[in-house]
């Protein structure tokens, strides 16, 4: 490891940072409120396309932060710029593909234009390896298509999102973050912590929803429910922070000392979002399950109970075979959940009241959490001393 790299092992997620996460506390509450009762195709697919450019702005302000350090008085100021930019996003988001998606659009290009400023400042420095060309066609470009799009009707104006979306991770899949250097220049511990304290936060929607929920249905089935839901939760963040982010450390060193610049990609911009819209999902499934705990779960409901279950272990999955975890060792755990969860979790929720197939939930997520240990334990006492 390069002594650029070892001078910032210690660098860790500063204050400033998590003020700014605080808008995310509220892009994420007010996008997951749509999915609460009986969500059908259309609201799982607006939660999508709203809540990917709102992760995909948050994981971008992360890996700027990383390489320019948040004790930098411009980075603090383009945070401190880009938390009105995403509190817009969240306030439209509730008609975000309707009367409110010019104000949505506005939010998005705003965040890029920060960006650019940063890169661009960044790429005129003398022998920055940045050229010019990478923050105009990555930040700029999308920043003009997302402002053009808030005056262009429907449906065309999506056609604009897509444009700017597609532009960027074609861009980041075609040229990898620029340079070896720039990946060799992150700094591992930081972003373990920061995609950790996002995932805390969606976390944080789930045990929100389900006492929020529990306040409004004060009953003894509602509280059943409201106890399996704060399970789930628990196991989740459980199997998560035990072992999801130890492996993470140990999987992004390994993939930048091998310059393995995809996995860094992956694990990073892409998997995570995967895992956070699983939580959320279930969230929303877990605030209804108290809410009308005596009855079976809606068919909405059901799905995002048992999608986001899939979604979070899917996620799970390839994030560790991208850090080099065995073939093995991740199907010892990963099977299992693809077959309990149609086979075992589904009919649950179709034969149970609410808070039953919220506790057979809690019991999945448990399991699934005991065979990860198991697996793990196994490969480590089988590893040479």
């Amino acid at each position: 490891m390069s002594e650029a790299v070892a001078a910032q092992d210690d660098r860790r997620a500063g204050w400033f940072e998590l003020f700014f996460d605080l808008v995310f506390v509220v892009t994420v509450s007010v996008l997951a409120h749509g999915l609460h009762g009986d969500p059908g195709p259309k609201d799982f697919w607006t939660f999508l396309v709203l809540f990917f450019p709102a992760w995909w702005a948050w994981a971008n302000l992360m890996v700027t932060v990383n390489v320019f350090g948040s004790g930098s008085g411009r980075v603090r100021t383009v945070l401190l710029a880009a938390m009105p930019a995403l509190g817009l996003m969240a306030a439209a988001s509730p008609e975000g593909l309707g009367d409110r998606a010019w104000a949505y659009a506005l939010g998005a290009a705003w965040i890029r234009l920060l960006f650019f400023v940063l890169w661009f400042g960044r790429a005129r420095e003398p022998g920055s390896p940045l050229p010019l060309w990478r923050p105009m066609l990555y930040c700029l470009v999308p920043a003009l298509v997302w402002a053009v799009s808030a005056a262009v009707p429907n449906p065309w104006r999506f056609v604009l999102w897509g444009a700017a979306m597609a532009l960027e991770i074609v861009l980041l899949v075609v040229q990898s973050g620029m340079t070896e250097g720039f990946y060799d220049r992150l700094t591992v511990e930081h972003l373990v912590e920061r995609i950790g304290l996002f995932v805390v936060i969606v976390l944080g929607e789930s045990v929100f929803t389900t006492v929020a929920a529990l306040a409004e249905h004060f009953t003894g089935p509602s509280a059943a429910a409201a106890l399996f839901g704060f399970l789930v939760a628990a196991e989740l963040a459980l199997i998560f922070f035990t072992w999801g982010t130890g492996s993470a450390a140990r999987g992004l060193t390994r993939a930048q000392r091998g310059h393995a610049v995809r996995a860094i990609r992956d694990t990073v911009m892409y998997l995570p979002f995967v895992l956070v819209s699983g939580i959320t999902v279930i969230a929303a499934a877990l605030g209804t399950a108290v809410a009308e705990p005596d009855h079976h779960l809606p068919p909405g409901a059901r799905w995002a109970l048992c999608g986001g279950v899939l979604a979070f272990y899917t996620a799970n999955a390839a994030i560790s075979l991208r850090y080099g975890d065995g073939l093995g060792t991740v199907l010892r755990w990963y099977l299992p959940c693809l077959v309990l969860t149609p086979g075992l979790l589904l009919p649950a929720t179709l034969t149970l009241p609410a808070w039953g197939a919220v506790g057979c939930a809690a019991g999945l997520v448990l399991l699934l959490a005991k065979l990860s240990k198991l697996s793990r334990n196994r490969d480590h006492r089988g590893a040479p001393a």
